[in-house]
């Protein structure tokens, strides 16, 4: 992490942001989990999109992080029951898309209505400021 930009951020200033996290790679997981938890986020980790569904079931979050490629499991369930999570509250649930492979997603992202994008390794303080911009976007909307 840069600490010039990190130390622009104050410990905890996500804090009670609630994130689900759905990637496929362990070890980005818990990367996520650990390093957003540092800022206090309440951040739950998935490694698959049907485990993410059934923690949808008890979870709402204010953000989704996947990741947009999963071996026979499309991304679009979990986009359905995300939206009908979000008419039930009336409140929108940003995703921020990250992805190994610029090219190659280009198709699928273009089907998918997405808050961010990022590549493969996340630049962690890119993922911090991303969060920030949607977590004040959705203050403002609030009030």
């Amino acid at each position: 992490m840069n600490l010039t930009i990190a130390s622009l951020f104050k410990v905890e200033i996500l804090k009670d942001v609630q994130i689900i996290v759905v990637d496929n790679d362990l070890d980005s997981g818990v990367l996520y989990t650990l390093f957003l938890k540092y800022f206090g986020t309440n951040v739950i980790a998935t490694g698959t999109i049907k485990e993410a569904l059934e923690t949808l079931t008890w979870f709402v979050p204010h953000i989704v992080i996947c990741e947009i490629r999963f071996l026979g499991e499309s991304i679009y369930t979990l986009l359905n029951k995300l939206t009908v999570i979000e008419a039930s509250n009336r409140n929108c649930i940003p995703i921020i898309l990250t992805s190994t492979s610029a090219t190659s997603t280009i198709q699928e992202t273009l089907k998918i209505e997405f808050a961010g994008y990022l590549l493969k390794p996340i630049d962690l303080d890119k993922l911090v400021v991303m969060i920030e911009k949607l977590v004040l976007i959705r203050e403002v909307n609030i009030l």
